[in-house]
């Protein structure tokens, strides 16, 4: 399935994108309880499929087995559920976990990018948190503050956690991912170059962190993760390619060394790091598209901000 919270007559909902349309999981499992003569049930459909991801991936197996049982309903009535089939051109698409309980990103995972930029190869995962304000979905705009230097473009292979798990064994690490998506790694360049200790500052800007377009679940993903063509889009252009094969440390090994200090949750959202990395300039539209997923695509804009800090940095 491809997993989305989606805008509706101003209410989000968690939803599926089938081809054209999008479903909206709920209502159509109430549809199918209703048709099954059961009022009772289908008025607590949302018991069972809530409206929300995040209470969607805490259902977990579950609530994974009506949303499939809801979409073989909707295509045995040829789509034809009002009130729970949309056309995808009709609605807003949301981040799929609008507000992640974490985000764990990697640093410097791609051995094409970091024989580029020279670093030397870690022994364990490079780990940092990033703000889950950051969040914005496709299409949403990312706001560069104006004075605040030059700001990276990092587009990253992520997965979704499922359920709660602390020590995860790396042999099962797959146990605990929910699903794939693609995440920016908004980064203020500027100001990580001038100190480490302002990475954070320039790293959870709001709307620093798109996400999207959905959340592909794994019996939907191409059988090798590791073999998918990844690549950085700016006004159209490839500006950057590279493949997951390329990647140092796989979903497996940030899993387990995570989950060995952390307490992962459901919804946490794990980065891979980024392949190489480029400026933005509002005005642009960036797209980052990996195999399998699809294409996340945002515009860039600017916007003032008090430049008293920037001035007091030296940017």
């Amino acid at each position: 399935m491809k997993l989305v919270t989606f805008t509706v007559a101003g209410r989000d909902r968690v939803g599926a994108v089938v081809e054209t349309h999008v479903v909206d999981l709920g209502a159509a499992y109430a549809g199918l309880l209703a048709a099954g003569r059961d009022p009772e049930a289908a008025a607590s459909a949302d018991r069972i499929l809530p409206a929300d991801m995040l209470g969607f991936i805490r259902g977990g197996a579950d609530a994974v087995t009506a949303a499939r049982g809801a979409l073989r309903f909707v295509r045995e009535r040829g789509f034809d559920v009002p009130g729970a089939v949309f056309p995808r051109d009709r609605v807003r698409l949301r981040a799929p976990v609008p507000r992640p309980p974490k985000i764990i990103c990697t640093g410097t995972n791609y051995e094409d990018y970091r024989q580029v930029i020279g670093l030397p190869k870690s022994p364990v995962p490079l780990i940092f948190l990033k703000a889950p304000s950051c969040v914005v979905g496709p299409d949403d705009p990312v706001q560069i503050p104006e004075g605040y230097g030059e700001v990276y473009h990092e587009y990253e292979f992520s997965c979704v956690i499922g359920k709660r798990c602390k020590g995860v064994p790396k042999e099962r690490a797959a146990d605990v991912i929910f699903g794939y998506t693609i995440f920016d790694d908004i980064t203020g360049r500027a100001l990580e170059a001038k100190s480490r200790e302002f990475q954070p500052w320039g790293k959870s800007m709001d709307t620093y962190g798109p996400m999207g377009p959905w959340i592909v679940t794994p019996e939907e993903m191409p059988p090798d993760l590791y073999g998918l063509r990844i690549l950085r889009r700016r006004n159209g252009k490839v500006e950057a390619e590279s493949n997951t094969s390329n990647m140092i440390f796989r979903f497996d090994d940030i899993v387990a060394f995570a989950s060995t200090f952390w307490t992962l949750e459901p919804g946490d959202l794990i980065t891979t790091a980024s392949p190489m990395a480029g400026p933005i300039s509002p005005g642009d539209v960036i797209e980052s598209e990996i195999e399998g997923i699809g294409v996340l695509r945002n515009p860039v804009e600017s916007v003032k901000v008090d430049p008293v800090y920037a001035q007091r940095v030296g940017l």
